[in-house]
């Protein structure tokens, strides 16, 4: 290719159209009854012809023709002063259609050498996709907000889906010439037709001879209510097996062959079911939630390092001293050596510090610094006047962008408190929280992460801040968090399981009857009405007012 070769934005292949092989048919023996292969075996006039068609960044429209190893340029198409930049091309035949970053969609008739510029109103186009088979002109379009099917005919819209129905669209494509394939962001793959609202197989119409557990391939509505009867069925008596209204055979039957261990599930607490549940979903921010609640509700055994800053602070300080005693093992630049230094100066070791500090070759630019600091830690006094000098010099530090250092002092004077406010104010949150831990009491440590829960539900990290909520014990926070982002279905079992436990506070009595008061309005929707009723009966005054409501209506 030129070296002035224009930047590419998208691309689409065409073999040639009347080629021998596109006529080709084969019957059951996989043999060829029209002669295509053989015409082509005995032909003389070389290889194949290829067709591309791309755009670069101007939007201009280039066609190139490759026959073996040479390649020949053809027209080039100046672009239309209401496109945008062309992020898809689909061609077939006379027939190429291309969408662009503005929401705009080419029509073009080769033969005829006609165009239709049509706005769809929905925003970038992803991804365009012409469905199989020579008569068909349908054209599937994908957006970020959804997938719509087009008649390339009539240059208009058949159907649209958005993802608020099916979830974020993360890729789409034709199974068949009126099947459009829909692939989700949790992975789910939705087969549908043609008007884009029911699935053609439905997994509950086959008949397996092994029964599967895939719960994103079944009915959602069906799948929790299937969740939320598993998780309750506790409360019931005499748990006999049989399917619930709320599901069909086909589920239930799946869902005991995967479990196996039919009668000692029903023996579990309301937690332990909530574990796994969520890991028979799939749903790792529900496991690692009830994770973290099960252990701040028993203390059976400590969170893994994995829950990093989630863990209680007694296992999070032998966590980082061990990553440290690493750390120092594998060093082997001069900031990998200070960052060593810095970590130790905040978990309150002087000697170590000034070991390392000690080390510095003479030859170094930083010799005669580092030798001051190792004076300076070493001879650290408890006087009043070595405290007050060592805190002016702190602040001044910090005030002439020196946090860290100015941070260092103050952990090694026992204002480990001050230095964490510090790291705040200036946003160094992973360092305060980190200094938090180690360093700081339990009341200290607790005004600290008040505030950092607080900081991470209002720039949208919900979940680290039920985390960390659960872990001090503010299991109405928590709730209250939960109800706030609309997670219900979280918010009661998690609240229901602190008063099984006894641990919920009777400060938070109003939050506890609203999210059952939800909880059972979520139900309701779910035409769930046995489950409904009990939490009415444990939603306070509100609460057993929509429960009468509920049996009046039952009746």
């Amino acid at each position: 290719m030129p070296g002035n070769f224009p930047p590419v934005t998208t691309l689409e292949w065409s073999p040639t159209q009347n080629h021998p092989l596109k006529n080709a048919k084969f019957n059951k023996k996989g043999e060829d009854t029209t002669g295509a292969i053989e015409q082509v075996t005995n032909q003389n006039d070389g290889p194949i012809r290829e067709h591309f068609v791309f755009t670069d960044t101007d939007g201009v429209v280039y066609h190139l023709m490759v026959e073996g190893t040479v390649i020949k340029e053809g027209t080039r198409i100046p672009p239309d002063s209401q496109t945008g930049l062309i992020n898809s091309i689909a061609w077939r035949g006379d027939l190429m259609v291309l969408g662009d970053s503005t929401g705009h969609l080419s029509f073009w008739d080769l033969k005829a050498r006609q165009s239709r510029l049509v706005p769809t109103s929905r925003g970038a186009i992803r991804k365009l996709l012409l469905a199989p088979g020579r008569n068909t002109q349908l054209l599937l379009v994908m957006f970020n907000d959804g997938v719509e099917i087009w008649d390339c005919a009539e240059s208009e819209v058949l159907s649209s889906i958005k993802s608020s129905k099916i979830g974020e669209v993360v890729d789409v494509d034709w199974g068949a010439s009126d099947r459009p394939v829909i692939v989700n962001e949790s992975g789910a793959v939705h087969i549908m037709d043609v008007n884009l609202d029911t699935a053609p197989n439905p997994v509950t119409a086959l008949s397996l001879h092994t029964p599967i557990w895939l719960p994103f391939i079944y009915n959602q509505k069906e799948m929790m209510n299937f969740k939320i009867y598993i998780q309750h069925m506790g409360w019931q008596e005499n748990w006999d097996m049989k399917c619930p209204k709320p599901c069909t055979p086909i589920i239930w039957d799946s869902m005991l062959h995967t479990l196996k261990l039919r009668e000692k599930f029903s023996t579990l607490t309301f937690l332990e079911r909530c574990l796994v549940t969520a890991a028979l979903y799939g749903d790792m921010v529900e496991w690692r939630l009830w994770q973290v609640l099960a252990y701040y509700l028993d203390q059976s055994s400590p969170l893994s390092s994995a829950f990093d800053i989630v863990q209680d602070n007694q296992s999070y300080l032998k966590d980082q001293v061990k990553n440290l005693a690493v750390q120092e093992k594998c060093r082997s630049t001069y900031s990998h050596r200070q960052h060593s230094i810095h970590r130790h100066i905040l978990l309150g070791n002087t000697d170590k510090p000034v070991q390392l500090l000690l080390e510095v070759e003479q030859d170094s630019p930083n010799f005669y610094q580092d030798c001051l600091r190792a004076s300076l830690i070493s001879s650290v006094s408890d006087s009043e006047v070595a405290q007050s000098t060592i805190k002016l010099v702190a602040t001044n530090l910090i005030a002439n962008d020196h946090l860290l250092e100015g941070c260092q002092l103050l952990c090694l004077i026992k204002k480990a408190v001050d230095a964490c406010r510090y790291m705040q104010n200036f946003h160094h949150y992973n360092e305060a929280i980190w200094l938090a831990k180690v360093a700081l009491t339990r009341e200290e440590y607790f005004e600290v992460m008040k505030y950092y829960i607080d900081l991470l539900v209002n720039k949208g990290s919900r979940h680290l801040g039920i985390l960390l909520a659960i872990s001090l014990s503010f299991f109405d926070k928590a709730a209250e968090i939960l109800l706030a982002t609309r997670l219900v279905t979280i918010a009661a079992p998690l609240v229901e399981s602190c008063v099984e436990a006894g641990k919920w506070p009777e400060s938070g009595a109003e939050i506890k009857d609203r999210v059952f008061v939800e909880y059972a309005k979520y139900l309701v929707s779910l035409n769930n009405i046995e489950v409904a009723l009990k939490y009415c009966d444990m939603g306070g005054e509100k609460g057993r007012q929509l429960g009468e409501e509920l049996r009046i209506c039952a009746q």
